[in-house]
């Protein structure tokens, strides 16, 4: 048990490298908001097309209840944000109209980041359970495809006018999570172990949901019709990396 918190602190850690790396240089990062929101979105989209969903499948018999729970994770994820501008509204918080929508976004992405956390920990435990070395393995895997993402997650909630000290902190409780996961999912391997493509499904749909209907919106509405280019190769990166991450770790898996 000991082995199994100490791999899931390294990849907690590991993966949160790429983000105190933008709050280390956040005045560069600042100034190429735009395109790391790009990369951002393709993050979100690459994960989950290129990652979570095969890994999802590849677990079970029958796909199709697979992406019925994808759908479930991208609805209720509109169903909170609606629930979330509402409330704003309500007190006052923002003006209706796309600023709602901003103000909800990095409440989000902490949420879906959380749950993710929450699952890879998941994910550790069972690998573990199998076979230690294959924990490792899983371990650094998860690691290496989670540096990306915590790039954009850092520099999304920067951009929303968070603090640096603010950002570390709720990412570092975030990323705990993971423990709470693995702690979770090595008591209870056999019953996670029949869940898990679902529940990464549902991961899936709601980072399908961030990237589709909250930053790529964002991105329309403060480039306009400029840095055309620079946006459209930013989030291919984002895909690409993620992409290329997704097939090293299950080649090495």
């Amino acid at each position: 048990m000991t082995t199994l918190l100490w791999y899931t602190l390294i990849a907690s850690v590991l993966s949160l490298t790429g983000g105190f790396l933008v709050l280390w240089k956040a005045d560069i990062a600042s100034k190429i908001t735009i395109p790391l929101i790009a990369f951002g979105a393709g993050a979100f989209m690459g994960v989950s097309f290129l990652d979570i969903l095969p890994e999802a499948v590849e677990s079970v018999e029958e796909p199709h209840p697979v992406f019925i729970a994808a759908l479930a994770g991208f609805f209720s994820f509109f169903l909170i944000e609606r629930l979330f501008m509402r409330y704003a509204h309500r007190h006052g918080e923002g003006a209706v109209q796309h600023s709602e929508h901003a103000t909800s976004l990095p409440y989000l992405v902490v949420l879906g980041d959380s749950l993710h956390n929450f699952l890879d920990g998941i994910a550790i435990a069972i690998s573990y359970v199998a076979n230690p070395a294959l924990g490792l393995t899983t371990t650094l895997a998860i690691a290496a495809h989670e540096v990306p993402q915590e790039i954009a997650d850092f520099s999304i909630l920067l951009d929303s006018g968070w603090s640096k000290k603010r950002v570390a902190i709720v990412n570092v409780l975030s990323a705990l999570l993971a423990v709470a996961g693995a702690v979770i999912g090595f008591y209870a391997a056999g019953f996670f172990e029949t869940k898990l493509p679902y529940l990464l499904a549902v991961t899936a749909g709601i980072f399908i949901y961030l990237g589709a209907s909250d930053l790529i919106p964002e991105i329309q509405d403060r480039a306009k019709e400029r840095f055309m280019k620079r946006i459209i190769f930013s989030f291919l990166i984002g895909a690409a990396v993620i992409g290329y991450l997704s097939f090293i770790a299950h080649g090495t898996v």
